[in-house]
């Protein structure tokens, strides 16, 4: 059924979109920062950690493949609470949204000690499972690993805490206590690493000590929070039921792909050390495209699931349709660095020869798949917003998984060239953007259908392809 639409009705339709694009690009930009800000911190991290020698950063980098696995743990929690927050907002049920904090709040606490309690336990044999072939730096690494283990608890309640408030369509304070968080992070790294004589381990003493500061802002912020503060009610189960439902897909993707990025690295190395660098700088570059989308997906999902709790399916569809045109205007632009451009942007990093002739050839394979990466972020926000978190999950888990046997073929069609694996990484994020989007709008067109009484009112740009 289709709608004819006045020429006011377009004109009012366009302002509209004017205006979610405007609310997800405030939404999206502090997002982003906490993104880039993380990012920094990891590298001046490794910087200050560097001067200590190879073994340091060995030990270092060994220990953070286990704490960048919490963030996948920590999903189970922190990716529901954002979309019921958002849906009792749309709801304007500020009761639900304070009883699904009390609720998380002390089911990610719990999660977390365990987590902590098993890496402090087995901290020995996870880090003999890398195989370091070094006693040495071995045994550094676990001491830190259990150190900085004990940060855990403050970064699943950090994470928790900020999801809290984008949920609630406030990504302002998550930008502001990250970054206090982090200037502390910086000021103390040097303080105990070197002036303290600590090394590595005031590395993991600065990170406990910035993110339990972190935490303590969050807490007392919430606490300020008429719709948000966590009291006047009581523990529900069936609430964390429902934060496991939507949280436990995204985690197993986010654990699924960290041990998939981990085989292809093997098969990446038996092209030597300079093919294992090159793609950790293209990540690093790759981070650009990402951490945008990433910031604009978070947006897209509060906003969209504020939309889903009111029932104006009509401004779930719009908000859509904007991040999708965001996502577009993203991904040409770092589609067209990356193809135009690839070489000065990888000699920024490596100024070897052959890491930059590898290197380019990894920015312009991956660079057409640029764009659809911004599509997929996009689509996944907007399953998100909607609370059909596994949609994304299953499409996300299953083209990832199928690169590792097209990689193996393509190494054979190509001869075992490189390009073999950097092809088979960018065709499966291009088909991902693709299936996804898809997937949404014929989804969300069948769930239109089943909503017939909204199908009557006036001229809405939402029924125009029914």
């Amino acid at each position: 059924m289709k709608f004819p639409l006045k020429k006011h009705a377009v004109i009012e339709e366009s302002i509209k979109a004017e205006s979610n694009i405007k609310q997800l690009i405030q939404l999206a930009l502090p997002v982003i920062a906490i993104s880039f800000m993380s990012m920094a911190y990891s590298f001046i991290n490794i910087l200050f950690v560097g001067k200590l020698g190879s073994n340091a950063v060995a030990a270092v980098g060994s220990a953070s493949f286990f704490m960048n696995l919490s963030w996948g743990i920590s999903a189970l929690l922190t990716v529901g609470i954002g979309i019921k927050v958002s849906h009792s907002m749309g709801e304007k049920n500020i009761l639900l949204s304070k009883s699904y904090v009390r609720s998380g709040i002390l089911a990610i606490i719990f999660l977390a000690i365990v987590y902590y309690l098993l890496i402090a336990i087995f901290r020995t044999s996870l880090i003999g499972f890398i195989s370091l072939n070094n006693p040495e730096i071995e045994q550094s690494a676990a001491n830190y690993l259990f150190l900085v283990g004990m940060s855990i608890p403050f970064s699943f309640l950090n994470l928790f805490f900020s999801n809290i408030f984008i949920g609630y369509g406030d990504s302002r304070l998550p930008f502001k206590i990250t970054g206090i968080a982090f200037g502390l992070n910086m000021l103390l790294d040097p303080l105990l690493i070197f002036v303290a004589g600590m090394g590595i381990n005031g590395a993991a003493f600065a990170t406990i000590i910035s993110q339990a500061l972190a935490s303590i802002l969050f807490y007392r912020k919430l606490n300020h929070s008429e719709a948000l503060r966590p009291s006047g009610v009581t523990f529900r189960r069936a609430h964390l039921k429902n934060l496991l439902g939507l949280g436990l897909s995204p985690a197993i993707q986010r654990i699924s792909f960290t041990i998939i990025a981990i085989i292809m690295a093997r098969i990446i190395s038996n092209w030597g050390a300079t093919a294992i660098a090159v793609q950790k700088v293209g990540i690093q570059i790759e981070a650009i495209t990402y951490m945008t989308a990433g910031g604009f997906m978070s947006a897209l999902s509060s906003i969209s699931g504020k939309a889903f709790g009111a029932k104006d399916y009509n401004k779930q569809w719009a908000t859509f349709r904007s991040g999708t045109f965001l996502a577009f205007i993203i991904g040409i632009i770092t589609s067209s660095l990356f193809i135009a451009f690839p070489e000065s942007l990888f000699s920024i990093f490596l100024k070897e020869k052959k890491s930059i002739e590898m290197g380019s050839e990894y920015l312009t394979i991956l660079g057409y798949s640029q764009l659809f990466m911004c599509m997929e972020s996009m689509a996944t926000g907007a399953f998100f917003g909607w609370g059909r978190t596994s949609i994304p999950a299953i499409t996300g888990i299953s083209l990832t998984v199928i690169r590792i046997p097209m990689t193996l073929l393509f190494i054979h069609f190509w001869q075992n060239s490189l390009i073999s694996v950097w092809w088979s990484i960018s065709i499966s994020s291009i088909a991902k953007g693709i299936i996804l989007v898809l997937l949404y709008i014929i989804l969300f067109k069948l769930f239109i259908k089943k909503q017939k009484p909204l199908l009557y009112e006036s001229g809405s740009l939402l029924f125009k392809y029914e």
